[in-house]
């Protein structure tokens, strides 16, 4: 699939939400194409220069006029995709050659890991700001509790990127024990 990409330091995946400024003419291009394709557009991260070889597909959910001439969105993650291989119009903006990689899913549908899970639901009433994204929140679906984790921490690109090449939730997983046990014996 042939997809406007966004190059941003965030990380979004699958069900995630964030809000988005656009300025840059080449990026109001991007809105008007995601809009028009009904596909959405690309958010991809970078190391250095480079495009990063994982992104996700995300769809415009919401959208304001700013007073500044700016404009922000608001997008929804919708599926991870593969770049395989992207070119840049005259404008600059990157258009990317992508193939999906499935989302992944829980192997045991009742499966809930309940302390990383409450966890979660405790960081989201600290920050409500962040919170606010979710209205109706999935704390018994161990995936979108894994994926919400990893959007929040702050880890480096790499890592980001690996975890997005993993089948299935149970990585980071393992990871976010490590990272909260670790966490919780020294407070």
């Amino acid at each position: 699939m042939q997809l406007p990409l966004f190059p941003v330091d965030i990380y979004l995946l699958p069900n995630g939400i964030c809000k988005l400024q656009i300025y840059e003419q080449r990026y109001m291009r991007l809105v008007k194409l995601a809009t028009a394709n009904h596909y959405g557009f690309g958010l991809c991260m970078k190391i250095d220069d480079n495009l990063c070889h994982f992104g996700t597909r995300v769809i415009i959910t919401d959208f304001d006029p700013l007073p500044n001439g700016f404009m922000s969105i608001t997008v929804r993650g919708i599926e991870m995709f593969l770049i395989n291989n992207h070119s840049q119009d005259n404008d600059h903006l990157y258009i990317g050659d992508t193939s999906p990689v499935p989302n992944w899913h829980s192997k045991d549908i009742n499966f809930i890991d309940q302390g990383i899970s409450d966890n979660l639901k405790q960081l989201f009433q600290q920050h409500p700001e962040h919170a606010h994204y979710y209205p109706e929140p999935k704390f018994d679906d161990i995936t979108w509790v894994c994926q919400r984790w990893l959007e929040i921490l702050p880890l480096e690109v790499n890592q980001k990127q690996w975890f997005m090449s993993r089948n299935d939730y149970t990585a980071a997983l393992s990871f976010l024990h490590t990272v909260i046990n670790n966490n919780s014996k020294s407070e």
